[in-house]
């Protein structure tokens, strides 16, 4: 079979654009159905390309308008003759199913990318210097686009949407729909985290916001597949830390060396942990299509139902050009929660606050804290962590009198120990809300202070 004729249409690409010139109308029949890119040659997305701004403008889209845009065509042809001979084309045909033409130029696109993969494909498995996992891994990433590409995205009757949430909640593995927050507190406050969602979990240095997310992860992969890309700790710290709570084997212990007791604890631990759903990248750097393609290779080879990312100001960028690191984390944002819908799992995305943020007399969190600008807009959910007791240390009175001292005296002593989680945005829910839970540094370990924490148990928190 002739590839030319399977990937491309062209007769039926001069009746859609000799249709549309013919009456303007036709353009908005197909408009949702097709774009520049699904028409074969340079000088029909030339064509399309003119007629889609005109239409946007709101202007009339006539032959001799859209033959004064176009420019320049193949082989020195003359746009007006051109134009004049798809109008001449259109006319003599009776009817013309533009939607089905539409979809079948679609199929037709649709197909000579996969060709184009395919031929790329080839070319780097026989390349002995490609590695072949990476191969299936770009090219299972190139094909999610091409089928995200290639479908009508987000069009749906609620019926159809129904019947994927009861085959999803009636699954085999009866995992539900949302991911159980590791504690009590957190589950209060945001319910659970729904798939497809972006987290931005934010804080100033040393507020245990990679803590915290550690323990989500260790907590949510005894059930469900999770991974974790870590741009700013080494994976043996990192680990050390996050489980010492369960070994009792600090870091420390670990720099200082080992007793014979703190190895066979190791082991059992290593043993204890072989079942955890949970994988650790931890690169010095790493881009968001990096990020990107490794999180379809985890879906594809292990399943990933939910990732986090720490943190989001570290995340490279393709670019020619300098990035602003704030335009740089806010489009960083924008990818993370492009990803977690298209792979339907949880993103947490960690942030650091600003130096402003940090040095403000009020010092409760605010969403214009977060370093990136508005990221407000790509997030569903965004908690901040504050440690109150790190900033009045760093907050002492200005004066040594009595009183100033005693009461600084009493606010340390309350909040020591102690991490207040704010809840600052939820499409889900309500829209502020607070939790303070047990915090031990030296174990990395947040805890519930109450069983259950009522709303006026919130109210009588201590605020200083």
């Amino acid at each position: 079979m002739n590839n030319d004729f399977v990937t491309s249409n062209i007769g039926i690409e001069k009746l859609v654009l000799g249709a549309i010139l013919l009456n303007e109308e036709n353009y908005w029949i197909i408009s949702d159905i097709l774009s520049m890119d699904f028409f074969s040659t340079e000088d029909h997305q030339k064509i399309y390309a003119v007629i889609h701004e005109l239409a946007s403008d709101g202007k009339a889209i006539r032959v001799p308008i859209v033959a004064g845009r176009i420019g320049g065509l193949s082989e020195g042809q003359d746009p007006d003759a051109y134009l004049s001979m798809l109008l001449h084309v259109a006319s003599r045909e009776e009817a013309i199913p533009l939607e089905d033409y539409a979809y079948e130029l679609r199929s037709s696109a649709t197909r000579r990318r996969v060709i184009a993969l395919a031929e790329g494909m080839l070319k780097s498995a026989k390349d002995a210097k490609f590695n072949p996992d990476q191969i299936v891994d770009r090219a299972v990433e190139r094909l999610a686009d091409i089928s995200r590409d290639a479908a009508i995205e987000f069009e749906s009757t609620i019926s159809a949407t129904i019947g994927q949430i009861f085959n999803t909640a009636n699954s085999s593995e009866k995992r539900g729909l949302a991911l159980e927050p590791c504690l009590r507190g957190l589950e209060e406050m945001v319910g659970w985290y729904p798939p497809g969602s972006l987290m931005l979990w934010g804080g100033a240095p040393g507020s245990a916001k990679t803590a915290i997310a550690m323990q989500q992860l260790l907590f949510s992969s005894t059930v469900h597949p999770a991974s974790l890309i870590e741009l700013e700790m080494d994976n043996m710290s990192l680990v050390a830390r996050s489980v010492s709570a369960e070994t009792g084997v600090s870091v420390r212990d670990i720099m200082r060396g080992l007793s014979e007791r703190q190895l066979e604890t190791l082991l059992k631990a290593k043993e204890d942990f072989a079942s955890r759903k949970l994988r650790i990248v931890s690169p010095s750097k790493m881009s968001i299509q990096q990020i990107r393609s490794r999180a379809y290779s985890h879906k594809r080879k292990f399943g990933l139902n939910i990732l986090a990312v720490d943190h989001l100001k570290l995340i490279e960028r393709p670019s020619k050009q300098r990035m602003d690191p704030i335009e740089r984390a806010y489009e960083n944002a924008r990818d993370l929660k492009s990803l977690a819908k298209d792979l339907g799992c949880v993103v947490i995305a960690l942030c650091q606050f600003t130096k402003a943020a940090r040095q403000k007399e009020q010092p409760e969190p605010e969403m214009e804290d977060f370093y990136g600008g508005s990221l407000e807009e790509h997030a569903d959910i965004m908690l901040a962590n504050f440690n109150r007791n790190d900033w009045l240390k760093r907050n002492p009175p200005r004066t040594n009198q009595s009183k100033a001292r005693q009461d600084w005296d009493e606010q340390c002593r309350i909040t020591e120990g102690k991490i207040e989680v704010y809840k600052l945005k939820d499409r889900f829910g309500t829209p502020r809300d607070r939790r303070i839970f047990a915090w031990d540094g030296s174990t990395s370990r947040f805890q519930d202070q109450f069983a259950t924490q009522t709303s006026m148990a919130f109210e009588e928190e201590p605020v200083f």
